[in-house]
């Protein structure tokens, strides 16, 4: 029933669909939702980068559980196919345990159901702790997608690229590969991730670079969320790495109004990454 090849997973790849098309499904809702279908002019979006931002990100987690809904609704009807009793029948083995209890004409109606409730309560109960388990990393996987969206708005179309591997990958690379093998140190990595968590010790390593380069974290999280995971001792784990942290400006005018290495989404959109474009423009035009 679980792990990443098991019965649940597999429902979820016949019903959830691509990281792409829920990014997409986010943005027709806000687009829907704010501005009656149509995207916003440049000047506005200017204005509310950051709240825009966030709505796509929560709108997008709301559009995944939408689609866990589904999974559920279908898990049974998905259960009785022949594929699946190829590939997973024990699962299908108790599910068809459920409906023979329910086609038992001769037992009473409530007894039939609450055989069937019996038999599939551990079901249900494995179906949704798997869902469970990847709904915070499939949910927020698209805030990469929605990020290059904002920076493509704001301007900043073809001097960034996305999923490079320096040592290892790295979401963000501005201005490019090339200008990286010629003076990384004028480059900027962005990496972006739905929370921190323990996973905040490991970053530097995750990233497979080394210390001395412009390196920044976006994390999506909630100010609640933010409250739980974002502890001063991470802060100042990042810092120790030369990793400056981007959030929520809510998280960041809340949480860290003082804290010089934590940027609100504003402040890195507008004052730190233009500064940042200049460095590496000059860069850009020492190569052309």
């Amino acid at each position: 029933m679980q792990g990443p090849s098991g019965f649940a997973a597999w429902v979820r790849s016949r019903v959830v669909p691509s990281g792409t098309r829920l990014a997409e499904e986010a943005r027709e809702r806000v687009f829907q939702r704010r501005w009656a279908g149509s995207e916003p002019r440049d000047e506005e979006l200017q204005k509310i980068a950051d709240e825009f931002f966030c709505d796509l990100v929560d709108t997008e987690y709301q559009v995944y559980l939408d689609y866990e809904d589904q999974c559920i609704a279908k898990a049974i009807p998905i259960a009785l196919t022949k594929e699946a009793a190829h590939r997973y029948p024990a699962t299908v083995h108790m599910v068809r345990s459920a409906v023979d209890a329910i086609a038992q004409s001769e037992v009473p109606v409530t007894e039939r159901l609450t055989r069937a409730v019996h038999i599939l309560r551990p079901f249900f109960k494995l179906f949704e702790q798997s869902l469970a388990q990847g709904r915070m990393t499939r949910a927020g996987g698209s805030a990469q997608q929605h990020f290059e969206y904002l920076l493509v708005r704001l301007g900043y179309a073809g001097q960034f690229e996305t999923q490079r591997v320096l040592n290892g990958k790295v979401d963000f690379l501005f201005p490019s590969s090339t200008a990286w093998t010629i003076d990384r140190q004028r480059c900027i990595i962005l990496s972006v991730k739905r929370s921190l968590r323990e996973r905040y010790k490991q970053v530097f390593e995750e990233l497979g670079i080394t210390g001395g380069l412009s390196v920044y974290l976006l994390v999506t999280q909630t100010l609640d969320e933010a409250r739980k995971d974002l502890t001063t001792s991470k802060i100042d784990q990042l810092s120790n790495q030369n990793i400056y942290l981007v959030v929520r400006d809510v998280v960041k005018n809340t949480l860290f109004p003082t804290a010089h290495r934590v940027l609100g989404l504003t402040q890195f959109l507008f004052r730190e990454l233009p500064v940042r474009q200049q460095i590496w423009q000059s860069l850009l035009e020492e190569m052309s």
